[in-house]
């Protein structure tokens, strides 16, 4: 059964099709990036595997996107948290709480996680993120890339089986880059699923495959 599987998938904002009948698939384990000029949709294409389009973001949608062999759209909001998870190129529109702890711990409240459970995945990802001095900190004192992790943090503490990555490594500066590009690859070798849109080429190493957008829709 493949990981995530999209079936003529069209979307549209007022009118503006952005993606035409387009099918896509991938296995479980696998790491595909998408490629494309700005504007080509590759951030659509994204929220609309995860469910956001049209669940969150109004659009125009026809075809299907299916995970694990469920239709995204018939899952609720905590089963889509459990299958697949989604880190955006601007860490400022996935934080809600005031500290790095809180932030992690927000979804997994959210999910009635128990108490010991929660505080056991905390430690993991502030481990993971090398961001553990931080734990007690405000959001605000934390640099751009920084926070980038506090996101990766708290969608990875609800132990998603896809990863979608939207520009993930923009925010930082290049040490910061690689460590966080080696994380991404553990966590492919471990066998998590990566759906991955990168810019500059810097995750170009992990893939599998490569998928030109800009060959595969106007």
């Amino acid at each position: 059964m493949n990981a995530i599987e999209v079936r003529g998938l069209s979307v549209a904002y007022e009118g503006r099709e952005i993606i035409k009948g387009f099918s896509f698939a991938m296995q479980a384990g696998e790491a595909v990036l998408l490629k494309g000029p700005s504007g080509c949709g590759k951030s659509t294409f994204l929220h609309a595997v995860c469910g956001l389009i049209p669940g969150s973001i109004e659009a125009e949608v026809s075809g299907e996107v299916h995970i694990f062999g469920n239709d995204v759209r018939k899952l609720s909001v905590a089963e889509r948290a459990k299958e697949i998870g989604i880190v955006f190129q601007n860490p400022e529109t996935q934080l809600f709480c005031g500290s790095v702890e809180d932030e992690i711990a927000f979804g997994l409240e959210n999910l009635c996680t128990p108490k010991e459970e929660i505080g056991s995945r905390i430690d993991g990802m502030l481990d993971l993120t090398g961001l553990g001095k931080y734990r007690h900190a405000s959001q605000k004192e934390l640099s751009g890339g920084q926070k980038q992790l506090v996101v990766l943090a708290a969608v990875l503490a609800l132990d998603p089986k896809i990863l979608l990555l939207d520009e993930a490594l923009s925010q930082l500066d290049e040490s910061g880059r690689q460590a966080l590009k080696a994380r991404f690859l553990t966590l492919k070798n471990e066998g998590r699923t990566l759906l991955m849109v990168d810019h500059d080429g810097g995750l170009e190493s992990i893939a599998n495959r490569i998928v030109d957008l800009e060959k595969e829709w106007p």
